[in-house]
């Protein structure tokens, strides 16, 4: 080999180390930085920019396993928190729990190396058409794709109502269509500078993008700000929140010394003051707590007289038992109106999957001797229900992790839901950024259905959220922290386009991505037959 081929391997080498391992790795660090973890939410304009220009001449495999990359970077730095619940909740040894967690973003990267596969092999990063194309294929790849934590790089914009306001019109994947196409877009200037191509295609590109964005977004919070302003139609519901801070590990450094105690009796009594203090104010809501608390014995004895005395409505959670015998429950929410009257059993529907219930444990019982410390329980037999607090006022009775699916949500909508309660207890994952993360997936609630949102939890974070998606000023709640407040929150009289057209866009980009790519294969398959005729008759 002479010097000249070996610096050409090397080069070769070079190209495949940046677009496999260092490029993937800045975009999940860009990730990262506009992550709910840190301040920097904006990044999460440029943060798939590396890939894009990892993608750019890249072999199919390397597409692949570049996608591949970047997507498990994206998970571990999006999800690294899941081994805290794994070792504290579970049981797990460490190592175990990172092994786990490491399996999970191995999974849910595959989406990004399907799509990685086709960049490569499709050259999408070479024009801004194919760039374009480029992002609605990873919106549906994504979308379509089974996640167990649905999160995405859309959520990163959860404190910006102006960007987020499409959300009522297609909900996450157009939001994620926007993401993409501006990362792409940026991506493909980039490379087209470079190759002394001129950038102005792609640029405009990323130029229109922004404007529809923008100009749909301030036209929809300044509607949304007059008509709550003016109380000219709609309702307002005042909701008095319970912080009670019941330790899940009374050992928990995280938790102050004088809580360490707290248990479900000290969460009733600090409810039963705040529901005094404030009297009338319409509904008390406490969040999950770790207690085996009743619902028939217990819940149904202590919360009507509180109701009574204080005249607000109480919804609260509890467990209820599978028939006679202790072996599995049910994870529940119980409601009590002003005048003491109980309400019909909500059982949770959307279990955690190895929190609450083991996948497939009638089919596999060794799992259960894996994971030792997950909870009993079973999903709900009730459908759906929903609360009516007062005539107009509708309570939709959300546990955990049911309020990150937005199709869940919606079925609710549909019974005649407006109002988003969701009880929560993230105390599990410590001082982490876990409790933000999902506060940010179960804000897209309000702005996709132009409802409020009341997120009531055990340790922070907490959060009042009007339907367009502004949180309420002063509502947040500290970690590990004792709160009780009370807000007030507006609910608009109609419904979103959302709601009515459902995933009109999604499907949408999903008939163009099979389009197109019926349309690739055929043009790539056509010019390799071309190929090979030429090479015939020379």
């Amino acid at each position: 080999m002479n010097a000249e081929d070996s610096r050409s391997q090397n080069i070769a080498s070079t190209h495949v180390v940046l677009r496999v391992i260092l490029f993937p790795l800045l975009s999940g660090l860009l990730y990262w930085l506009s992550s709910q973890a840190f301040s920097f939410p904006l990044a999460v304009w440029i943060c798939l920019v590396p890939l894009g220009l990892a993608l750019y001449g890249a072999s199919p495999f390397e597409g692949l396993a570049g996608g591949f990359a970047y997507g498990f970077f994206f998970w571990i730095f999006a999800v690294w928190w899941i081994k805290i619940q794994l070792i504290g909740m579970i049981g797990l040894p460490a190592w175990q729990a990172w092994g786990w967690t490491m399996i999970f973003a191995a999974f849910h990267a595959l989406p990004y190396a399907v799509f990685g596969y086709l960049a490569g092999k499709f050259r999408l990063m070479e024009s801004h058409k194919g760039a374009a194309w480029a992002a609605v294929s990873l919106v549906v790849i994504r979308t379509w794709y089974p996640h167990v934590f649905p999160g995405s790089e859309a959520h990163n914009l959860y404190a910006w109502p102006l960007f987020i306001q499409v959300l009522d019109l297609g909900g996450a994947p157009l939001l994620l269509f926007f993401i993409y196409f501006v990362n792409f877009q940026i991506a493909h200037a980039l490379t087209a500078w470079r190759t002394r191509r001129s950038p102005a295609p792609a640029l405009v590109g990323v130029a229109l993008a922004f404007l529809i964005l923008v100009g749909y977004g301030g036209y929809r919070l300044h509607s949304l700000h007059r008509e709550m302003k003016t109380k000219q139609s709609g309702r307002h519901i005042s909701v008095v929140f319970v912080q009670p801070n019941v330790p899940v590990n009374q050992g928990s450094r995280d938790v102050p010394p004088e809580d360490r105690y707290n248990d479900m009796k000290t969460a009733l009594a600090y409810s039963r003051e705040a529901a005094l203090r404030h009297a009338g104010a319409g509904l008390v809501v406490l969040p999950e707590i770790p207690s085996s608390y009743s619902c028939r014995e217990e819940a149904s004895r202590d919360v009507p007289p509180v109701a009574r005395k204080s005249a607000n409505a109480f919804l609260l959670p509890c467990m209820s038992m599978v028939g006679n015998r202790d072996e599995a429950y049910y994870n529940s929410v119980f409601f009590v109106d002003r005048h003491g009257a109980v309400g019909k059993e909500y059982r949770k529907l959307i279990l955690v999957p190895f929190g609450e219930y083991i996948p497939m444990e009638g089919q596999f019982p060794f799992l259960r001797r894996i994971f030792p410390g997950v909870m009993p329980f079973v999903a709900g037999n009730h459908g759906e229900v929903v609360y009516e607090l007062e005539e107009g006022i509708h309570l939709i009775p959300s546990l955990c992790y049911e309020a990150i699916f937005t199709d869940h949500t919606r079925r609710f909508v549909e019974r005649g839901g407006n109002v988003l309660v969701n009880m929560v207890d993230d105390a599990w994952f410590g001082k982490s950024p876990a409790s933000v993360i999902h506060m940010s997936l179960a804000l897209f609630r309000s702005v996709e259905y132009r409802i409020p949102l009341v997120r009531v939890t055990n340790s922070g974070v907490g959060i009042f959220v009007e339907p367009t998606g502004d949180m309420v000023p002063g509502s947040r709640t500290p970690l590990f922290q004792k709160a009780a407040s009370v807000h007030t929150l507006y609910i608009p009289p109609g419904r979103s386009p959302y709601e009515r057209w459902g995933d009109v866009f999604l499907y949408g980009f999903t008939l163009l991505f099979i389009v197109g790519l019926a349309w690739s294969c055929f043009r790539q398959r056509g010019g390799t037959a071309e190929g090979s005729r030429s090479s015939l008759r020379r």
